[in-house]
């Protein structure tokens, strides 16, 4: 095996801290312009209309964790059918699923809010639940790892065990794949939380608004507090499940 030299590991590490700094930038000059009255400007906006920013932000965590709930469970699930069982239509299937990816949310919001309205659940929270578990990226995603980190002998085992569908998911994929459910929650988090499109299309009450939504009424999109409130949480989750959705990634990139 051919050995690294110390002088190419060396411009390997600077070239990656340059990197890490080039990337660090953006943040640091986003917490820079909030300026020295950060905690001046919190106190405000916390008791801004008898406390509202809270009624916004428990909207969000509502929207956030019951929309992850469905999204990842949904991906996840579907995901798993494609790859693994023998269905009827699987090509046309995946076909119209990356299709779907290609079409940007703003597109989907019309369709979105017909059939939301149609239902009469426009402007409430269960609403925009259910058009927010709409996820074809991790469903494609959730495809992609079980086609190549699940072994076809493995299921046939399972099968020959006497195990169904369900029980081939429960007592293999689902162990099989517990870096994909960080990843998939992961990044279907991070389009919940964000998210400003759906909820401006579905959402008229402003005591229904979520965090993005209120305190873009409020400020605007200039406001640097704005953009740190939205990213700490963020950061904060990938920290936690960092060594996981990077095996999450790296997943079956190399199969034997």
């Amino acid at each position: 095996m051919r050995k690294i030299r110390p002088t190419s590991l060396t411009l390997v590490r600077v070239f990656l801290w340059l990197l890490t700094l080039t990337v660090f930038l953006p943040f640091a000059w986003l917490v820079k312009s909030v300026g020295p009255h950060y905690w001046e400007n919190m106190k405000n906006l916390v008791h801004l209309d008898n406390g509202v920013v809270f009624t916004w932000l428990k909207n969000s965590a509502i929207v956030t964790f019951s929309g992850l709930l469905f999204s990842v469970l949904s991906s996840v699930m579907a995901g798993f059918v494609l790859a693994i069982l023998e269905i009827r239509f699987r090509r046309t299937i995946l076909v119209l699923t990356l299709i779907t990816m290609l079409i940007p949310v703003t597109a989907m919001a019309m369709p979105l809010y017909v059939l939301i309205n149609q239902i009469h659940l426009h402007d409430t929270l269960i609403g925009l639940i259910l058009a927010s578990s709409y996820y074809p990226f991790g469903a494609f995603l959730s495809y992609l790892y079980f086609s190549s980190a699940l072994p076809k002998d493995v299921v046939d085992i399972g099968r020959m065990d006497g195990l169904g569908d369900w029980g081939v998911f429960w007592h293999i994929g689902v162990p099989l794949s517990k870096s994909l459910w960080s990843i998939v929650t992961f990044f279907s988090f991070i389009s919940l939380w964000n998210s400003y499109q759906l909820p401006k299309f579905l959402l008229d009450s402003p005591q229904h608004s979520t965090l993005p939504m209120g305190l873009q009424l409020i400020f605007g999109d200039g406001s640097a507090l704005v953009g740190v409130l939205m990213l700490v949480p963020v950061v904060g989750l990938y920290l936690l499940s960092q060594r996981s959705i990077e095996s999450g990634i790296f997943s079956g990139a190399v199969k034997g």
